[in-house]
């Protein structure tokens, strides 16, 4: 369908619009994050509502994943990329003017339809149109711009609330969103043959509503009480799509994801790990932010500069790991990278804040190592882990696993804090004390740490390809 390209030139332009797509979709996913606490007082809403701000982005991004990637996987890149940002851009300008949090959420779906359709294209690029032997430097582009955007998303997200609003973290999407769609018509090629493609659009539905009840199942257990009967049919409803949906993959001519790679336990591990690794990091910006404002007052100016840190060991370290990973495999790398993040969880577990901020600084280090070092090589994994002739599905299901693993991770973190602090949900963020604040702060550290010590064990027992071939 389309000409491998060669050109040295061209290669830069592609990774010039990859970086660009990952870092808007990831920028979007993160930038609300230290504003959150501001949008929480303002709407007078406890913090696991303000996460929907963030949830709703994400649950849209990650339910539609398989059905843009197949479309675009059909000869349909450029088409779904400039489409992406033209929802996307819609979708921030209603976000700007949104005059409630019901219509702020609608709104984040809106984007994170555009946003879906953005994050599909990305790695197919890399796939379709670049040499092989490029390819870990492709996903490590990627990973790294992603990386650098979720964390440099909140410092940006910082001046913008504290000296304009929090309105003006969606209206800064609007001129970017433009110069995407003429970029992307100019440098993403059309498909020399465009094959016939067939929709399957109850798979979508089933994935999506498993997704979507997965996540309200997460949010509202706790506050509702999980033997309340609304949480019980959710229940209820997420495992019976998700049973539905596996097995009318398994039965459909053309699946929207072909669930048959699950088969080989390698490509399952690495994908596993992948994900384990978006549910610590979308866990961590969520949390971190009111850290910074309940116990250390910090403003979401300041408090977004020390993200900064971050997200410069993150940028600086990110694409020497990618070109490092297609010469030594990823292996070592991914797994070096999961004994640090749990190190950085301890450290969430037991900081205080008369530990001033030194230890807010070691925590910001340890972070943007762990996710420079693990970004590229460990995305990589899945596209080399994939099964003969599955490139495509790979790189779908890597973005599933990542931005699948946001959504949960937020969800989950939420979760845990309101089992730590019990009565937490529904107490208005400004009301909420600091020691109970920090008990629930702790405990997510400890979930992150497991959650690391999980992915260090998967990373140790699949070796890598590139190894086998040497």
């Amino acid at each position: 369908m389309y000409t491998t390209v060669t050109d040295s030139s061209h290669l830069k332009k592609l990774l010039a619009v990859i970086a660009l797509a990952i870092f808007i979709d990831s920028l979007d996913g993160s930038i609300v994050n230290i504003a959150l606490p501001t949008i929480a007082e303002g709407f007078s809403v406890d913090m696991s509502t303000a996460a929907w701000v963030i949830m709703a982005y994400f649950l849209f991004l990650v339910g539609l994943i398989p059905l843009f990637g197949k479309i675009a996987d059909h000869g349909k890149l450029q088409e779904v990329f400039c489409a992406g940002f033209v929802v996307f851009t819609i979708g921030s300008v209603v976000c700007g003017f949104a005059p409630d949090l019901l219509m702020l959420v609608a709104a984040r779906a809106v984007q994170g339809v555009g946003a879906s359709m953005i994050a599909v294209v990305a790695p197919l690029l890399v796939v379709r149109l670049m040499p092989p032997r490029h390819w870990g430097m492709g996903m490590g582009m990627a990973a790294t711009a992603g990386a650098v955007a979720l964390v440099f998303g909140p410092v940006l997200g910082g001046i913008l609330t504290e000296y304009l609003s929090w309105h003006w973290c969606f209206f800064i999407n609007v001129p970017v969103g433009i110069a995407a769609v003429v970029l992307g018509l100019r440098i993403i090629p059309k498909a020399e043959l465009q094959p016939k493609m067939r929709f399957d659009l109850a798979g979508s539905v089933l994935i999506f509503t498993a997704m979507a009840s997965l996540i309200y199942l997460l949010e509202r257990g706790e506050p509702l009480g999980w033997t309340n009967p609304q949480v019980i049919v959710c229940g209820a409803v997420f495992v019976l799509s998700a049973v539905l949906f596996v097995i009318r993959e398994l039965r459909v001519a053309e699946p929207v994801l072909r669930v048959r790679v699950f088969r080989s336990w390698p490509f399952t591990f690495v994908v596993s790990s992948y994900f384990l690794i978006s549910v610590v990091y979308a866990g961590f910006l969520y949390i971190i932010p009111f850290y910074m404002s309940i116990v250390l007052g910090m403003s979401p100016a300041v408090s977004g500069f020390v993200l900064l840190i971050s997200s410069v060991i993150t940028a600086v370290m990110g694409l020497p790991s990618g070109a490092l990973s297609d010469r030594i495999g990823a292996r070592w790398l991914v797994t070096a990278a999961g004994v640090v993040r749990v190190l950085f969880c301890c450290v969430m577990a037991v900081m205080m804040p008369e530990h001033g901020l030194f230890w807010i600084v070691l925590l910001m280090v340890l972070s943007g190592l762990t996710f420079g070092i693990s970004g590229g090589p460990s995305s990589a994994r899945i596209i080399e882990h994939a099964p003969e002739g599955e490139g495509g599905t790979g790189s779908v299901v890597m973005m599933l696993s990542q931005y699948s693993g946001m959504v949960v991770g937020v969800a989950l973190y939420a979760l845990v804090f309101n089992l730590a602090v019990p009565g937490s949900a529904g107490v208005a963020v400004g009301l909420l004390t600091m020691d109970a604040f920090l008990s629930g702060f702790h405990m997510t550290g400890v979930f992150g740490a497991v959650c690391s010590a999980v992915v260090v064990i998967l990373s140790v027992v699949v070796k890598d390809k590139i190894a086998k071939k040497n």
